[in-house]
């Protein structure tokens, strides 16, 4: 993200959205909103579910496939939520 970078130091990626997020495209500020409301209501699951996995490289959306009928509802609820959301935009 261009915008984030001063100078030689970076700022991390979580202030820079802060920082950023009206200027993102309308259908990026929808897919950072399902990305959080996900990770807050699986957090706990997750942690439960992967508790050895590293992320990065998709190793915890594969967790969370492998275990997905032993996610709570509130956590299935949301993936379903952002998965409506990504055929929508379709």
């Amino acid at each position: 993200m261009k915008s984030c970078a001063h100078g030689q130091q970076a700022v991390p990626l979580a202030e820079c959205v802060k920082v950023h997020f009206e200027d993102f495209s309308e259908p990026c500020k929808a897919a950072l909103v399902s990305i959080v409301a996900v990770r807050e209501a699986c957090g706990a699951d997750i942690q439960k579910q992967c508790p050895a996995i590293k992320p990065g490289a998709g190793r915890i959306l594969l967790c969370v496939k492998q275990h997905f009928a032993a996610l709570s509802e509130p956590c299935k609820d949301a993936i379903s939520r952002a998965a409506e959301r990504k055929l929508g935009a379709r």
